[in-house]
């Protein structure tokens, strides 16, 4: 398989039917010619609407231009996508621009195209409707400059119309260098070519190409590099800005047909599975994908009011095929007890009861917590076996606050497998990925406390805020505060809530009013 990934490329090149501006000249010497810094690929389909604001973004890198080999592959684009980049090649040397003779829908050939053409030290990968920080090559390439390492990431922030958040979080969480892509958990959770940048020789050494698919062929590109990569590092740099507002709404990320990714998801498990890993390395790939892709598209409105549910579980069927041969339990290397609920309720034939729970836990907001020796569950009301307490991870849940000299005391309950593992509370802007505080707590037991001054809460823009609690680097949960439950019966709706007195009230009401 590995020497049939990106022959499409190759061909194509050699055919000579592609329309290239700015092609390398054959008489030029390689040792008069001096070598670009980076190699930036972007492969684009009728892109008109933002590939400007794509190039400019290259073009105003802090690095220099002078030092980048920018390569934007067209994949026949039928709007006015080749007037817009030809304008920019022409101007710039820098910028090839290759137009192909028709669309091959996938990304991965016009992808593998700019690494055949790629004569630099490094690579990345930049969509046509994605932007980069000023800053953000030279904060990737000097930190590959002074490790060594195969591979960095950075962190990428989704804009969409009415705010912005950090993607894949667990990568650009903290400062690290020359570690193992296996020694960062989770780090197989996000494959997507943003902001991150690697050693062109290992792509081209190993022949590590993206193979030619709709769907999946970033997860099985960076499973390989992953495999051969010596060391990585990651920074908590914003590099990446992926386009997600509403005038992006027609992107293929927002279109797909969810089924027919899962069926390119079991490619990719047959694919990791060939490359006899070792065990503990194995284990790391594949869980990303039985529980994260697989599993995950079950806790989902998607699935929840989808009338083809069948669809769905004739994916997860053949998933837990994929696990006969395995030398372990993959149901054991699962972080969310949730999802090891649903497997083990479909190897007992369950399925009803599978879509009954995941109902129950997208729509339920009165939710029963139980606390069993010092460890948190969901109560589920529906069940009467070892599925009625179904584990948390954590669960921390607010109790008494105050205020005193300017001074905002809160106090919490929390519960979990990660008590020692907690890092701080975390303020998060809901709108903004720059607008965050982080603080200290005192813990006591089950018990935190923090406090929050007045001029610290200032420091931040005005917004609305979550408070979470973060834990293990990157990993965050809510403190719950229960304002309001609510019971509905004989077409009348009662609500017990908190009122603005902060004392518990009562709301009687008939349905038919509303």
């Amino acid at each position: 398989m590995e020497h049939i990934i990106g022959q499409k490329a190759i061909d194509l090149l050699n055919s000579k039917q592609v329309d290239i501006i700015n092609r390398p000249r054959n008489f030029e010497s390689k040792f008069l010619k001096k070598k670009k810094k980076i190699t930036i690929v972007t492969a684009v389909y009728n892109g008109e609407s933002f590939i400007k604001k794509t190039i400019e973004s290259v073009i105003n890198q802090s690095i220099g231009l002078k030092h980048i080999q920018y390569i934007i592959v067209d994949d026949s684009s039928t709007d006015n996508t080749y007037e817009i980049a030809k304008s920019y090649a022409e101007k710039y040397k820098e910028i090839r621009y290759v137009r192909l003779p028709e669309n091959t829908g996938t990304p991965g050939t016009p992808r593998n195209i700019g690494i055949e053409l790629a004569d630099s030290k490094y690579i990345t990968f930049l969509d046509s409707d994605d932007w980069l920080a000023e800053n953000g090559l030279e904060q990737l390439y000097n930190i590959l400059e002074e490790t060594g390492d195969d591979y960095v990431v950075g962190k990428t922030i989704k804009v969409e119309s009415e705010s912005q958040s950090v993607i894949g979080e667990f990568a650009s969480v903290k400062e690290r260098r020359s570690i193992s892509p296996f020694e960062v958990e989770h780090f197989f959770y996000h494959m997507g070519p943003t902001a991150r940048m690697m050693k062109l020789d290992m792509l081209k050494e190993h022949h590590i190409r993206f193979p030619e698919m709709t769907f999946a062929e970033d997860k099985l590109f960076f499973c390989d590099v992953f495999f051969n990569a010596a060391a990585v590092s990651t920074t908590t740099q914003p590099i990446y800005f992926v386009n997600r507002t509403k005038e992006n709404s027609g992107s293929l990320t927002r279109t797909t047909d969810v089924i027919k990714k899962r069926e390119a998801d079991l490619k990719v498990i047959e694919y990791i599975k060939s490359k006899s890993l070792p065990v503990d390395q194995e284990k790391v790939a594949l869980n990303r994908i039985y529980e994260y892709d697989i599993v995950k598209t079950f806790d989902s409105q998607l699935f929840v009011k989808s009338k083809n549910k069948k669809a769905f579980f004739d994916i997860l069927r053949q998933a837990i095929e994929t696990t006969k041969d395995l030398r372990y339990d993959f149901r054991l290397e699962f972080k969310i007890p949730l999802y090891r609920a649903v497997i083990d309720l479909f190897m007992d034939n369950r399925i009803d009861d599978i879509t009954k729970l995941l109902k129950w836990y997208k729509k339920d907001k009165n939710k029963k917590y139980v606390i069993k020796d010092n460890l948190p569950y969901y109560e589920i009301p529906f069940f009467e076996d070892q599925y009625r307490l179904i584990r948390i991870p954590m669960l921390a849940r607010a109790l008494d606050s105050y205020v005193t000299d300017g001074i905002y005391y809160q106090t919490a309950e929390v519960y979990g497998d990660y008590l020692e593992n907690m890092n701080h509370i975390l303020i998060r802007d809901r709108k903004r990925y720059n607008n965050d505080l982080i603080v200290d707590f005192n813990r006591s037991g089950n018990i935190i406390t923090f406090k929050l001054d007045v001029e610290s809460i200032l420091k931040l823009q005005n917004s609305l805020f979550t408070i979470f609690i973060r834990y293990n680097d990157y990993t965050l949960v809510n403190i719950k505060r229960i304002l309001k439950n609510q019971i509905t019966y004989k077409e009348r709706k009662i609500e017990f809530y908190t009122t603005l007195a902060n004392n518990l009230g009562l709301s009687i009401t008939n349905m038919k009013n509303e």
